[in-house]
């Protein structure tokens, strides 16, 4: 009997203890939303919960800790009633609507909600520590079910193939977090009514062209195109060796023979991954440089050569350890239309010698190897080793063109390209 008295004493006090935290998180949120995290006070959050100070610190380590929690409530509680929404909406078209449309009804039909989320989200991501806590997780997994459906939207056809899921699903978030800052700047009076335009652009960028939907040849080349992406994805994640052909055919949704229809081996698949890139940025070379002066055809060609690669990450994290490492590689047929395409600022070189902008002492083919070395040893550093911030890799970007230009131009010919 004693027994039994304890354990309900016990249920009791941990459902008083839970609601006391559940009241200290709600009063949190206002206040903070109100002040923020650096003038929020304790004894403020105290007061409005019905607590004593030190009971705070009973269930949270300090203020930044509460601030974390207070966002994350809000985000659990935002993706139960998303997923509630979602139930039985099969077609991704539909269910990126209703998220995108959930987020403007969020907005207009609870305006002082919206304004307390916005400023706890303003605190929170302005703060470094809140991106590796615990509360961050709910955020992300809310922010997760837009990349489900974005992957389903791709995985059915309905959506295009050559785009990344987590960078469409960025912008999204990006255009809706503007239109809440419209409303809360009084700029318009709601953002619900602009649910149809935001649609036709998003959709624009990731609805698959209807020309592309039947059997036929081009759905062959998309099929291809999959196989290319997933390769990409599994190399990047799990490296060369440790990939397999399986693990590739279940990412790009396809049998596992049918890479063998495109691909000898898994060699001969890694190694189009550089093909293909390079073949295309061959063929629109000439219109992407249509440019007279060689010094700024010099510069741009160096930042075009970093940015292809840069905007690839998984492309670039496989290019640098299991292609331009590889020996094989420079042995492939995938070789040639690479070294052809580095080759052509050998071309730039020798048209700057000629209007005597470029030094004639400078070697085309060693300048060649100064700018290929300096990319791979910096993008190593990078994304291998990720030694440098994203604001450290602009400035060592742009650091980098400069140098290499001022390697090779006359002494008294003025650098003003850029």
């Amino acid at each position: 009997m004693k027994k039994e008295t304890a354990l309900k004493r016990r249920i009791v006090l941990g459902t008083v203890g839970n609601d006391r935290k559940k009241e200290i998180i709600r009063a949190a949120q206002e206040v903070f939303s109100e002040y923020g995290l650096a003038d929020a006070k304790m004894s403020d959050i105290a007061k409005k919960a019905g607590v004593v100070d030190s009971i705070i610190y009973h269930y949270f380590k300090n203020k930044e800790e509460l601030l974390f929690y207070s966002l994350s409530e809000k985000a659990t509680q935002a993706g139960k009633e998303l997923n509630f929404l979602l139930e039985g909406i099969i077609d991704p078209v539909s269910r990126l609507g209703k998220m995108i449309w959930f987020h403007l009804y969020l907005n207009d039909v609870s305006p002082t909600e919206l304004k307390v989320i916005k400023n706890l989200l303003f605190e929170c991501r302005a703060n470094k520590a809140f991106y590796s806590h615990s509360g961050y997780k709910p955020l992300q997994n809310y922010m997760k079910i837009m990349n489900r459906i974005l992957k389903e939207g791709v995985d059915s056809r309905v959506f295009r193939n050559d785009f990344s899921p987590s960078l469409v699903r960025t912008m999204i978030f990006g255009l809706l977090d503007e239109e809440s800052l419209n409303f809360l700047s009084h700029e318009v009076e709601g953002i619900l009514v602009d649910f149809d335009g935001i649609m036709d652009l998003v959709l624009a960028m990731i609805l698959r062209d209807e020309n592309n939907g039947s059997d036929n040849a081009a759905s062959e080349d998309d099929k291809m195109e999959r196989v290319l992406a997933a390769a990409e994805l599994i190399f990047a994640k799990k490296g060369y060796r440790a990939a397999t052909m399986a693990e590739i055919a279940s990412e790009a949704g396809v049998a596992e023979g049918t890479i063998y229809s495109y691909f000898e081996n898994k060699q001969d698949l890694l190694f189009s991954l550089p093909q293909k890139r390079i073949e295309w940025l061959r063929c629109n070379m000439d219109e992407a440089f249509n440019i007279n002066d060689p010094l700024s055809k010099l510069y741009w060609f160096i930042r075009l050569f970093f940015r292809t690669f840069l905007s690839q990450p998984d492309f670039l994290k496989v290019f640098l350890l299991d292609i331009k490492l590889n020996r094989k590689f420079y042995e492939s047929k995938a070789y040639a239309p690479y070294l052809y395409y580095i080759s052509a600022v050998e071309s730039i070189l020798d048209a700057g010698k000629e209007k005597g902008l470029i030094r004639e002492k400078v070697n085309n083919r060693i300048f060649r190897n100064l700018l290929v070395g300096s990319f791979t040893q910096l993008t190593t550093r990078w994304f291998i080793l990720e030694t440098a911030t994203a604001r450290e890799m602009m400035f060592q970007w742009d650091q980098v063109v400069d140098l290499l230009c001022r390697s090779v131009v006359k002494k008294d010919v003025k650098l003003s390209v850029g």
